[in-house]
């Protein structure tokens, strides 16, 4: 092929095409001018606003970029921050934190862990459950009145709480590996308060009239049981100071922790008392001498009551109607009432018959022994042979045998003779050692003071007289 060949161009028979005139001389620079034109006023808006107009020409004039294209403005920082969040997930995608739910209530009588946990579990995972919880407690022994609570993770059972006593709980976790156990303290907000009350009737009035529970009234009476007879000592004006920790869990009072001294007025006579703890870890109360308060006996079985009928060789019996010794003290309370026994001992008898009705008699040191008689039922504890504290339940007060209402007919013997109860005694047990001295003063030297500040003393129309 030639090269005139190359460059000729075949059209079709039937399609003609007419030649287009070439621009006049005149037009081309008006044309010139006016592309100029343009291209300064591009210039002057892009000046004015360069994110808009670059967005216009790159994007609107057009249309859709190519990948290449975003790629070179998200270089240039334009753009990043919108790419940036369209890569983050919906948050209706996002995950979420397993939602932790906690239903509490109390053991109700009759209640035990299959009743609780069924729907829950199965019968054989409750069986494991049990079996596995005796090492640390056994969820066969639930108390009424204990709190429960049931733990869930989006409304799947994962863990149990059982609160075995005011001080530790047993805390189950339901793990897919089995069960896991522990017992562990029960958190409590702890504040040391100063309480002060005068008596005008009783030491129970007294306290809650300071806005303080009965509670403490008991506690203060126990440590004091050994010098103060509550029962026949008490007089209008007597006074007391106590310093003691009350707990709090989530802002709610529930109850005292340790009272950490106290003092008690009664009849002009102030008994001072300090809890200390020696190398042993023994904790006891002592006055400011390091003289214990416990003594080998406390004056009373009963606190708060009211004798009804004293130690007498000739008395009208109110059942029988004649004379004849009543060897013992009748202590007057209602049905139900604690009793404790008066010192550390062995139970010798727990029985009943005709006139004695329900009884326990406990043998002591030294040849002493009590009887306590007319009990309503008998504590646990009180089983032929058991060992007894000092302050221990043994029996509650009732109305059975010869007896005309619920009271504690309370009787001691010495080397077997029957003696008079409130003749006997005190003996104190040991005091702190010598060498334990310093300690124990700079124990409770910082309660001392506190102490000693007077208590205002009560307006008096009459001499004291004794509680009826």
């Amino acid at each position: 092929m030639t090269k005139k060949n190359r460059h000729k161009i075949h059209r079709p028979a039937n399609l003609s095409l007419k030649r287009k005139s070439a621009p006049s001389r005149l037009t081309m620079p008006f044309f010139a001018f006016l592309g100029a034109l343009l291209i300064g006023a591009a210039i002057f808006f892009n000046f004015l606003s360069p994110n808009e107009t670059q967005s216009s020409i790159d994007w609107s004039a057009q249309g859709i970029a190519t990948r290449h294209e975003y790629q070179d403005i998200k270089d240039d920082g334009a753009f990043a921050e919108q790419e940036q969040e369209s890569e983050e997930l919906p948050e209706a995608c996002a995950p979420r934190e397993p939602e932790i739910t906690r239903m509490s209530d109390t053991i109700k009588r009759g209640d035990t862990p299959s009743t609780l946990l069924e729907g829950h579990l199965g019968l054989s995972e409750i069986y494991s459950l049990c079996n596995e919880s005796k090492d640390f407690y056994p969820l066969d022994s639930l108390r009424a009145g204990q709190p429960w609570t049931m733990i869930y993770s989006n409304k799947a059972l994962v863990g149990l709480e059982y609160e075995i006593d005011s001080n530790e709980r047993l805390v189950v976790s339901l793990t897919d590996s089995g069960y896991e156990f522990r017992r562990e303290a029960i958190p409590y907000e702890m504040e040391t308060k100063n309480v002060s009350g005068m008596v005008e009737s009783s030491l129970f009035g007294a306290v809650t009239s300071a806005g303080e529970s009965e509670e403490l009234a008991i506690r203060l009476g126990n440590v004091f049981a050994y010098d103060v007879d509550f029962t026949r000592d008490l007089r209008t004006g007597d006074s007391f100071r106590v310093i003691v920790e009350k707990k709090f869990r989530e802002g709610k009072f529930v109850g005292y922790g340790q009272l950490m001294a106290a003092s008690f007025t009664n009849q002009g006579q102030t008994y001072r008392a300090y809890q200390y703890t020696d190398k042993k870890g023994n904790t006891a109360y002592y006055d400011e001498k390091g003289r214990p308060l416990r003594k080998a006996f406390l004056k009373s079985p009963l606190p708060f009551t009211r004798i009804s009928s004293g130690y007498s060789m000739s008395r009208m019996h109110p059942i029988l109607k004649y004379r004849r010794p009543h060897q013992g003290i009748d202590y007057a309370a209602p049905t139900g009432t604690p009793i404790s026994t008066v010192a550390d001992g062995i139970i010798a008898q727990v029985g009943s018959n005709k006139s004695q009705g329900r009884f326990v008699r406990v043998i002591h040191s030294n040849g002493y022994e009590t009887i306590y008689n007319h009990m309503s039922k008998f504590a646990k504890a009180s089983k032929k042979g058991a060992k007894v504290k000092q302050g221990q339940t043994i029996g509650y007060v009732g109305s059975t045998g010869y007896a005309t209402g619920p009271h504690l007919d309370f009787r001691m013997r010495q080397n077997g003779k029957l003696i008079n109860p409130l003749k006997l005694k005190t003996m104190p047990a040991d005091p702190i050692a010598s060498k334990d001295m310093p300690a124990f003063k700079a124990a409770v030297a910082a309660y001392m003071a506190q102490l000693e500040e007077p208590v205002q003393s009560a307006s008096l129309e009459q001499p004291p007289t004794p509680n009826p």
